[in-house]
């Protein structure tokens, strides 16, 4: 039997390499669908908030705007009262800070005399002068016109009203002086037994005549307080 020969051996083919298959590309993290809209959302919102912030920031803006150009409004028809006020008021009588003014010192120095029971020298004249004055002021501050001053500034009602209430307790006040000064010329032309009743009447008309313009003088320095035209007002003092 032959023996078959141990010298070669057949060799093993090599072992292929493996198949090479198609393989996937990922998507591109901002090409992916859910993230294009999560951002088209964020980016959305971002804006709109951007416009909203805007358009208050706008409006605050011009209302802002329109609060300050309302507050000169207001000081100017303030100081425009203030001076017509002062220069009516300062012309027959003097004007104190912290305290309502002090108006026609002739009738007060008549009255005085006449309670005790003396007539001044000159007392008809003065007194003629004196309601002269006070029918003047009156006049003058009733026809300023107040209402077309302080109209369409967006004053509120307090300020409104502290405003015409000045003038009407002024105006008031000033024509009780004349009818002081009218009661103090017929005291001083009356004969002795007949003068005290004159005289008291005319002092009573005249106390009435402080009380009401202190009144008119606080609302006065209130409506210019509204107005940031002064930081504190005088307060009022008995007639």
């Amino acid at each position: 039997m032959a023996i078959k020969g141990k010298g070669k051996t057949k060799g093993r083919a090599p072992a292929r390499a493996p198949r090479r298959m198609p393989v996937d590309v990922p998507t591109p993290l901002f090409l992916r669908r859910r993230i294009q809209v999560t951002v088209a959302f964020v980016v959305g919102f971002l804006v709109m908030m951007l416009a909203v912030w805007i358009t208050n920031g706008l409006r605050q803006q011009r209302a802002e705007d329109e609060q300050s150009a309302q507050a000169a409004d207001q000081r100017a028809a303030g100081q425009a009262w203030k001076g017509e006020v002062e220069a009516v008021l300062g012309a027959i009588g003097t004007l104190t800070q912290g305290a309502p003014p002090t108006l026609l010192p002739t009738l007060g120095d008549a009255l005085a005399a006449l309670e005790k029971g003396k007539v001044p020298e000159g007392a008809a004249k003065t007194l003629q002068t004196a309601q002269d004055d006070a029918t003047k002021a009156a006049e003058a501050i009733q026809a300023y016109a107040l209402v077309d001053r302080i109209r369409n500034k967006g004053m509120n009602q307090g300020q409104a009203n502290y405003f015409l209430n000045s003038k009407a307790r002024i105006a008031e006040g000033l024509d009780l002086y004349r009818q002081a000064a009218v009661m103090a010329e017929l005291a001083a032309g009356a004969a002795d037994a007949d003068r005290a009743p004159l005289v008291r009447r005319a002092k009573e008309l005249k106390a009435s005549a402080d009380q009401i313009l202190s009144e008119g003088w606080n609302d006065y320095q209130q409506a210019l307080l509204s107005v940031q035209i002064i930081e504190s007002p005088a307060l009022p003092t008995g007639g």
